[in-house]
């Protein structure tokens, strides 16, 4: 158990392979997946989330902080905007994890999504406290 906390996208494949190796004991990879899962940790598919290093976590706490005492005429004054990437063509990868439920926002369990172009859709919206605005689109090549 110790592999998986160290390194929760250890499939359980490569588990019974090391275990072969190591202590010259065959295993199958069910039964080594059935002892994990023994210990209350599920295999998923790893949860993409932006990379935030520690720097930048600490000044975008600060930040949220300073937003708690803000009145309702400031807010009204605020709009809202965000973009997503959509691929069209290739293949995004989804990798497996083992973790324990409620765990999908761990750093240990996310893949780190780095954000560039190639073949894909970005969508762009925004909201305020006015309504909201349509969707626009933009290919990406």
């Amino acid at each position: 158990m110790h592999k998986i906390r160290k390194n929760p996208t250890l499939s359980a494949v490569k588990l019974a392979t090391e275990l072969e190796k190591r202590f010259a004991i065959k295993v199958s990879p069910e039964t080594v997946s059935r002892v994990i899962r023994s210990y209350g940790y599920n295999s998923r598919v790893a949860r993409r989330k932006s990379f935030v290093n520690e720097g930048t976590r600490k000044v975008r706490l600060y930040f949220a902080k300073s937003m708690l005492d803000k009145d309702i005429s400031f807010w009204e004054s605020v709009i809202f905007v965000d973009e997503s990437k959509f691929n069209i063509f290739g293949f995004a990868g989804r990798i497996g994890v083992w973790r324990k439920p409620n765990e999908e926002l761990n750093p240990k369990t996310l893949l780190p999504n780095v954000e560039h172009g190639n073949g894909g859709i970005m969508v762009y919206g925004c909201f305020a406290a006015s309504g909201m605005e349509n969707l626009v689109s933009q290919k990406i090549i």
